[in-house]
């Protein structure tokens, strides 16, 4: 389709001052003969474009020459103008919109439009009560409704909505063979770490693609299932016949950086220059966290030089991390300062915490004082964590608690956790009982903060109240996490927990 320079000039930008006035810069009908009436598919690309640009004005003068057109009622532009007005967060207008639609003229992708639109707006209850609306009107949801509602589920932290709507998917004729829907509920019920639910549902697939494959690693990497992450890799790879793509890619790095399996992240970064995917920023990111994470920062600094002129903020941030973690704190600073991007919260979370583990007490406090002025970002909970933590590795126990009593937000854990750390590390027994009586208060079922306290007793002799903190854990049921270790043999991880024992024939 070509559309004219006429019809597509209403929606130009970036037109200059003494262009002729857009013939949609008014909302009221404009009758001019010598411009062609768009027809329903030129209307939609027009649509699209005010959609993509957020214009409302244009979009709302379109929407009175498709009226003017005779097209007011084309299910085709119809959702369309759903998503103009919610995208520009106008949900009233879509409302009304919606409510002049005849019942008889509302179709799957109106209710769907109207359903993804309120959720885009985070507005859960009208998305539901549209979702039940349709079904009510004996409209059948589409794979692209429910994946749209699976999103909200996991968004709104609710298992048991995921399983509902599962348990409505089955009743209404979705099976394994709906990729799209199988992929949706691999991903929620992964997000919720449920291993055995969204493997049965991989295992009843008689047909899988790359979304399937990269759903399944991404949900074992959340569910701390790293070695299977992995596996599937290799069984995507070498039995399916499928290719990995960027996000597949981006999901197994963490894996390898867990393991610190420097051999198969080598691969996947050998597999990553074969397939040109080495200019792809995500993917750069993901590498340098995963070189830094197995020891290598001189190799992550490979890929971060590689990226010169396509480095976003999430890369300049991965690099910071990678080369703070390694010990290398006068170089993170150096490389924050000459960040040629715009940093955000992460970044300066990452900074932070170089300047403290590394002594920076004077550049950190600097950085933090002037991230509103200078960056335009007011400190959260996180960043006032960071210099508690600072001040606390310095031994700087009084600004520290002149620092969390002058915060502009109620400290919470994060904040005096970070002071209880402090305590331990210089066996500051008599500030650390205090500020673990107001963790136990913030907290009271958070195993951590009992094995931090009972770590700073045991560093100091006292093991009558180790034994008494470990008691009063039992009581409440709580219990610190078994340390695992892993060996790399033959390309395979294994895994050990405590007295446990494996077979290692490969």
């Amino acid at each position: 389709m070509i559309l004219s320079s006429q019809t597509l000039h209403p929606i130009l930008p970036h037109q200059s001052p003494h262009s002729p006035r857009p013939i949609l810069s008014s909302s009221k009908p404009i009758k001019n003969n010598k411009t062609p009436t768009p027809s329903s598919s030129e209307f939609a690309t027009l649509l699209r474009s005010c959609i993509e640009t957020r214009s409302l004005q244009q979009g709302k003068a379109l929407h009175s020459r498709i009226i003017e057109a005779g097209f007011g009622r084309n299910r085709d532009l119809l959702p369309r103008l759903l998503k103009l007005y919610f995208t520009c967060n106008r949900a009233s207008d879509a409302r009304k919109l919606f409510d002049e639609i005849p019942h008889r003229n509302r179709n799957v992708y109106i209710y769907t439009s109207m359903v993804s639109g309120y959720l885009e707006n985070q507005m859960f209850d009208e998305a539901f009560d549209g979702f039940f609306e349709m079904l009510e009107y004996g409209v059948k949801p589409d794979s692209f409704t429910f994946s749209a509602l699976m999103k909200a589920c996991v968004q709104l932290g609710s298992l048991d909505l995921v399983v509902q709507l599962h348990c409505m998917i089955v009743k209404l004729g979705y099976g394994p063979s709906d990729l799209s829907v199988a992929n949706s509920l691999i991903n929620a019920y992964g997000c919720f770490e449920k291993f055995e639910s969204f493997c049965r549902i991989f295992e009843d697939m008689p047909m899988r693609d790359v979304v399937s494959w990269t759903s399944m690693i991404q949900a074992c990497n959340r569910s701390k299932r790293h070695g299977e992450s992995m596996e599937l890799l290799s069984k995507m790879q070498f039995e399916e016949g499928l290719k990995p793509n960027a996000l597949t890619v981006v999901s197994v790095l963490p894996a390898c950086a867990f393991f610190a399996s420097l051999k198969k992240g080598q691969a996947i970064h050998a597999f990553v220059m074969r397939n040109g995917l080495k200019s792809n920023a995500v993917v750069a990111a993901a590498l340098i966290s995963m070189y830094s994470q197995c020891g290598k920062p001189d190799d992550a600094l490979v890929v971060f030089d590689a990226l010169e002129g396509a480095r976003n903020v999430v890369v300049w941030t991965s690099m910071i991390e990678g080369l703070s973690m390694n010990g290398r704190f006068d170089e993170a600073l150096r490389l924050f300062e000459a960040m040629q991007v715009k940093p955000n919260r992460i970044t300066l979370v990452v900074v932070l915490s170089a300047c403290s583990h590394g002594g920076l007490l004077e550049e950190g406090r600097r950085i933090f004082d002037s991230m509103n002025e200078k960056f335009g970002i007011e400190p959260r909970m996180e960043h006032y964590a960071c210099v508690v933590d600072m001040l606390g590795r310095a031994g700087r126990f009084d600004e520290a608690e002149d620092f969390i009593e002058c915060m502009k937000v109620r400290p919470n854990g994060s904040v005096y956790g970070a002071l209880l750390g402090a305590c331990q590390v210089h066996r500051n027994v008599k500030l650390g009982e205090r500020v673990a009586h107001k963790l136990f208060e913030l907290e009271l079922n958070n195993a951590g903060n009992y094995v931090m306290l009972s770590n700073l007793y045991a560093s100091t002799g006292r093991w009558e109240e180790v034994g008494r903190l470990r008691a009063a854990m039992i009581d409440r049921g709580l219990f610190k996490s078994p340390g695992c270790s892993w060996l790399e043999m033959r390309d395979k991880v294994f895994v050990f927990g405590a007295d446990e024992r494996a077979d290692l024939d490969c």
